[in-house]
């Protein structure tokens, strides 16, 4: 068996209204012009409302009030428990949602640790870009370096630096329980902020590329959403939902590239020869990065492509699903299906590195995959709030008042259609991973979205 030998030890950051009041359908100008009310929100008049609103704050208010923009009003005999808004929800669909203080900002969708792998280097000791300051020499070279994803290959430019304490100089791994290890040479990124900029762009070039690697042809539930949302994401009539789809499918090719190792594959190996000692171990005939270097790679993903795309995600995700508007349901389904199939692909990949590395635990580190899963909910949990009862996977599209209150194109409605009858012929199959609790299959997590009685699980 092959791994590292420090085995999969982890970092980890620690993440950190009156009855019958109707939900308003608000546009983008009454959103703006919201936010400047609240810019000059008057100061408070009545001490008890000063003292309710600070408990509020602490406890969260509810996802129905922080929807409909109501004051959250506990019980009195129960301050933690349903609020009085949702307790006074009547109807057969609504009332089946409970009171929820979810915020889509506390939503996990990936893992980092406080600081790069010290099994590579120890000089960073958070997620900033701090550069390396002391070279060796001034001589930059350029080499390419592959995940082996289709074709994607990325360029880099490096310099020979002065290694200092807790820089690793080999790449160490065990096969078979014999510890091995290929010596590297002593090269680096020059300019990690450039490079940032970089791997974003290779990020947004290679999504095709990554939904045909990763996606396939292995689903055709899974392939024709994928491909719809990319399509969404280059033609869809508002800008802010192209930029939604478009930021939602960096951060999913971003995250996918987290389980994968570079290697290099230019002519220009900086001196190093290929890995032919060890031809069980995975890395076989590979010329290797460089320690340092793939602790750089962590950081940039990290600082300058993983974080600042979840933050605009999520951010752009709350923004589209207050807005409230008919049309973009369709993006928010693209949206979270995209962020929900990354859950269990994360799922699935714990799964893996723990039966890889012999551990009793069903994943790495259940902590994260804990997050992980809470986030799911969240998602899940505004989803179906957002539907208000009406559940398109279950509508009827052959009726012309429903399309057009869809706001649906001739290719929506086909695809709409298309992907009723697959979550029809999969109901089985979702009803059993459900049951099993199969947290690591591709469905388990997505199969909620047609969910008709969906419950937080």
């Amino acid at each position: 068996m092959v791994g590292e030998v420090s085995g999969p030890t982890r970092k980890k950051v620690n993440s950190q209204t009156p009855q019958g009041v109707r939900h308003k359908y608000v546009g983008v100008s009454g959103l703006l012009a919201q936010k400047q009310r609240l810019k000059h929100r008057r100061a408070f008049t009545d001490l008890s409302q000063r003292l309710e609103t600070g408990e509020t704050r602490k406890r969260g208010a509810c996802l129905r009030c922080r929807m409909q923009r109501i004051r959250c009003y506990a019980d009195p005999n129960d301050v933690h428990g349903p609020c009085s808004t949702c307790q006074g929800v009547s109807g057969p669909t609504l009332a089946q949602l409970p009171c929820l203080r979810y915020k889509i900002s506390e939503t996990a969708l990936f893992d980092k640790g406080r600081h790069p792998q010290y099994i590579w280097s120890q000089r960073w000791k958070e997620m900033k870009i701090v550069e390396i300051k002391e070279w060796e020499t001034s001589e930059v070279r350029t080499v390419e370096l592959t995940q082996d994803i289709g074709n994607a290959v990325y360029k880099v430019n490096v310099r020979q630096f002065i290694p200092v304490e807790g820089d690793a100089l080999e790449r160490k791994w065990t096969t078979n329980g014999e510890a091995r290890s290929y010596r590297c040479s002593s090269w680096a990124i020059v300019n990690m902020k450039e490079t940032g900029q970089h791997l974003m762009k290779f990020v947004k070039d290679h999504i095709k590329t990554s939904i045909e690697y990763f996606i396939g042809n292995s689903d055709e539930l899974l392939r024709s959403t994928y491909d719809m949302a990319f399509e969404h994401s280059e033609k869809a009539a508002a800008t802010e939902e192209r930029r939604l789809l478009r930021d939602a499918l960096k951060l999913w090719v971003a995250i996918r590239m987290e389980s994968r190792s570079e290697r290099i594959c230019s002519e220009e190996n900086l001196g190093m020869v290929p890995q032919q000692f060890d031809p069980v171990a995975p890395n076989f005939n590979q010329v290797l990065v460089p320690p340092v270097m793939s602790a750089q790679i962590e950081l940039i993903m990290t600082a300058m492509v993983l974080q600042p795309l979840k933050k605009a995600v999520l951010a752009q995700l709350q923004e589209l699903i207050k807005a409230n508007r008919s049309r973009s349901w369709f993006t928010i389904y693209l949206c979270l299906f995209v962020l929900l199939h990354s859950c269990a692909l994360l799922t699935s990949f714990e799964n893996m590195q723990a039966i890889k590395y012999g551990l009793q635990t069903r994943y790495v580190y259940a902590p994260f995959i804990e997050e992980l899963h809470h986030g799911s909910k969240i998602m899940l949990a505004y989803f179906h709030y957002c539907n208000k009862g009406g559940y398109p996977f279950a509508t009827d599209w052959t009726i012309e008042r429903n399309v057009k209150q869809a706001e649906l194109n001739p290719d929506q409605l086909r695809f709409l259609t298309k992907t009723a009858q697959l979550v029809e012929k999969n109901s089985t199959l979702f009803k059993h991973i459900a049951k099993e609790s199969e947290f690591e299959h591709d469905f388990f997590f997505v199969s909620r979205l047609y969910n008709t009685t969906w419950q937080p699980f």
